[in-house]
């Protein structure tokens, strides 16, 4: 052998040598398995179907292989006890999956079956063999040893009846079959007569596998060639149209239509047709309503059930996009997973339980003036219908329409209509002007013809209502007749008199004037929705801009932590000692980013607060529990300034309903600002009680009070003012921008409470609250918020 196929046998010795070929042939079975699954589009085949489930297998096997010597790579599992083996039961098992995928694109039971129980058969002798190795626990390479023998001399018996089936079915792309086999014996022939040092692997076997799996991408193609599963429509001045699935079945469905004389004979097959051509689970045929809202589906066809559906009526305030389509004759695809899909209203009317797509096109039967429109509703495993299957299902309707049946009767001269003519009008006339009784009466006579059925229903199910609305138009023609007799009369009695035209003038000056109030009523009403829109737009730009400052408040959180946690790792000396100044400078940093979070946060809470999205969930609040918390969240800038805290608790505070996230949000605000203004060594008092009153409502009374000086009293009305520190930047007691004492007032008032600072100047301040609590559990988890 040449040098250089020795250095790549060299490469291909070593574990990293395993994982690239494993890679490799992984790689291939995936981009052979994706290029199946985008062959032909949505259309799905047998094949294509068959095709996928073996390259599927093929790629978990590979996987497999692939996590093996990975793990052997690792050290994880010892390479020479486990991956050798299982290197040639995948070999074995893919030639067998390969061989099926070329040979038998058809679905054939016997050689399924057979395929199956060879694969399992080389499962099972695989894992036989396997414990039998381990158990020898032999220091000999497997390429010499009697299952590498076995693996060996079977692959080859593979490879050579692959060969001889493809030779022999010669199924569509053979001869690239043929050429992939041939690839996997030149490895095997290469293995036999160049001989290599002993080892456990077979690389000139694994360089053919390597170069056959590159075949495996024509696989796929075959998909778009075989046309023994493909029906073609050609009309004239048309282009030929493929469905994706047609039989015998089709093909006679299609000579017997074109046959058919009875027009609802002809609705049902057509729908039937439809059905099978499309692959829709339902077929439906509608017709629009002239007068009313009520649309008519005239019969249908339900493909899983092999079932005409029987004429219905539905409301088409229900169904309004569909039902403007179907009058203007338009393509409408409507998608059946939202939740407000009109697509909801039929399938509860054919009592479906699974989602589907509807496309609709418009059908006009050929020698008949009514329009009318075509629906498939699409099983629950396909996907949304496309636009080239619009245009594919009005290409098959416009072929259909001109098979619509006629009588051998000859029009007289008269003009008159055919005999199947009159009977579709009169089909139509019936449906139209009774829709409740066609539904009935196709019901009931559902293997009858059209005319028949519709005389029959109607003249047995509905005599009485026929009989009471020829009454009732014989009272209004009889009403009409009498007051034309008294107009006759008046007319007769010529000109009006005097007190006539004036009554007639003073109801025409009063209409004038009501007539002259409309335009600025009108005026009014524009301009109220006017400002109604104006308001609604603001309050959208509103939620906008807090979307996008709470997006951007979330993008900077990542980089402050990032240097936050490099801060702290730094401070730590974990990367090397620091000098006194430079801690200093760190722990400056730290605390400016630190603080930078919470201002982030406070100005998102500022938002929610402003546009109603603060969560007021109750649930069971532990008190001590919650100060605890809100205490811990400071302690590092409290003992940084050597402050005293101290806090006044009752023995046993009870647990109460209210909301947790807020207690401890007014809690930390109270505190924080608190330990900013304190000097250094100061003191910070938290008092902390329920009161009860009789007849009155329990309330949570909190105070916190700091050592900050005071609060001059011409500041006190701005305290808890968003924004004052602009207004006046050096006001005394309180700490930082103020915005958490702004947070603390909403939060409170949100919860109907009450807050107020009590000061004495040069000393400090008192902060305290007031909230409503509920003792036992409420009836509302979520209370609205007011």
């Amino acid at each position: 052998m040449t040098p250089i196929i020795d250095k790549v046998l060299s490469l291909f010795a070593t574990p990293q040598g395993n994982v690239i070929v494993f890679l490799v042939l992984g790689l291939f079975s995936f981009g052979a398995f994706q290029a199946c699954a985008y062959t032909n589009g949505r259309q799905e085949s047998l094949a294509k179907k068959r095709m996928r489930q073996g390259l599927l297998s093929l790629l978990l096997a590979q996987i497999l292989l692939f996590l093996a010597g990975w793990l052997a790579w690792l050290g994880v599992i010892e390479e020479h006890d486990f991956l050798p083996l299982l290197d040639r039961i995948v070999a074995l098992f893919s030639l067998v999956v390969i061989i099926w995928l070329w040979v038998f694109p058809k679905s054939s039971p016997v050689v399924d079956r057979v395929v199956l129980i060879l694969e399992a058969v080389i499962v099972i002798a695989g894992v036989i063999s396997l414990i039998w190795w381990l158990r020898q626990n032999s220091a000999q390479y497997f390429n010499t040893s009697l299952l590498g023998a076995y693996a060996y001399y079977a692959g080859i018996a593979l490879v050579l009846a692959g060969v001889i089936l493809l030779f022999w079915k010669r199924p569509n792309s053979w001869g690239i079959g043929v050429s992939m086999l041939v690839i996997f014996l030149a490895g095997y022939l290469a293995q036999y007569f160049f001989r290599q040092p002993a080892g456990d692997f077979a690389w000139l076997v694994r360089l053919g596998e390597m170069f056959a799996f590159v075949l495996l991408l024509e696989l796929p193609k075959r998909l778009g060639t075989d046309t023994e599963e493909t029906l073609t429509f050609k009309t004239e001045g048309s282009l030929p149209l493929s469905p994706s699935r047609v039989g015998e079945i089709i093909i006679r469905s299609v000579v017997d239509i074109e046959g058919e004389k009875s027009p609802q004979q002809y609705f049902q097959k057509l729908t039937k047709l439809i059905a099978q051509v499309m692959q829709a689970e339902n077929c439906l045929l509608v017709i629009p309503p002239k007068t009313g809202s009520q649309v008519i589906v005239l019969v249908g066809f339900s493909l899983r059930d092999e079932r005409v559906i029987e004429g219905f009526t539905i409301d088409g305030k229900k169904i309004p996009l569909l039902l403007d389509a179907i009058q203007s004759g338009k393509i409408q695809r409507i998608e059946g997973t939202k939740p407000d899909s009109e697509v909801h209203a039929l399938q509860k009317e054919l009592e479906l339980q699974q989602t589907a797509h509807l496309l609709e096109v418009p059908f006009k039967p050929k020698r008949s003036d009514t329009d009318m429109g075509i629906l498939v509703m699409s099983t629950p495993s396909q996907p949304m219908w496309s636009e080239a299957d619009g245009l594919q299902l009005i290409e098959i309707t416009n072929m259909l329409a001109t098979m619509f049946p006629q009588t051998e009767n000859k029009i007289s001269q008269g003009g008159d209509l055919t005999e199947g003519e009159e009977e579709f009008r009169r089909l139509l006339d019936d449906v139209e002007n009774h829709p409740n009784e066609y539904a009935q009466s196709n019901c009931i006579n559902e293997e009858k013809s059209v005319s028949p059925a519709i005389g029959a229903a109607i003249g047995i199910g509905t005599s009485a209502a026929w009989i009471a609305d020829q009454k009732r138009m014989e009272d209004t023609i009889n009403q009409l007749e009498a007051h034309n007799r008294e107009l006759e009369l008046l007319v007769a009695k010529g000109r009006p008199s005097i007190d006539e035209v004036e009554q007639l003038r003073e109801e025409l000056r009063a209409a004038l004037t009501d007539l002259a109030r409309i335009p600025s009523t009108l005026s009014k009403s524009d301009q109220k929705m006017q400002e109604l829109q104006l308001s609604t737009m603001k309050r959208l730009d509103a939620i906008g801009q807090t979307e996008l400052v709470t997006s951007l408040a979330q993008e900077f959180r990542q980089p402050l932590s990032a240097i936050i946690g490099y801060t702290d790792l730094l401070l730590g000396e974990s990367v090397g000692i620091l000098g006194a100044v430079q801690k200093k400078f760190l722990e400056r940093v730290k605390a400016s980013t630190e603080r930078l979070g919470i201002l982030m946060n406070e100005l998102v809470q500022v938002l929610m607060i402003d546009i109603g999205k603060v969560d007021q969930a109750l649930d069971k609040v532990d008190l001590e529990a919650v100060i605890d918390d809100a205490v811990g969240d400071i302690i590092a800038q409290i003992s940084e300034k050597n402050i005293t805290m101290r806090v006044d608790l009752p023995e046993k505070l009870p647990s109460i309903w209210a909301n947790t996230e807020a207690l401890q949000q007014i809690l930390a605000n109270l505190l924080e600002n608190a330990c900013i203004v304190t000097p250094e060594n100061g003191e910070i008092r938290l008092f902390a009680r329920v009161e009860r009153k009789e007849n009155e409502a329990v309330l949570l009374h909190l105070s916190v009070t700091d050592q900050g000086g005071g609060i001059e009293n011409e500041d006190l009305s701005r305290v808890f003012t968003r924004r004052y520190k602009v207004d006046n930047p050096l006001i005394q007691g309180i700490g930082d921008t103020g915005v958490g004492l702004s947070i603390v007032k909403s939060l409170v008032e949100l919860h109907k409470g009450r807050v107020w600072v009590d000061t004495q100047e040069g000393l400090g301040s008192t902060f305290s609250i007031l909230i409503p609590l509920v003792e036992d559990q409420p009836e509302t988890v979520n209370p609205p918020i007011p």
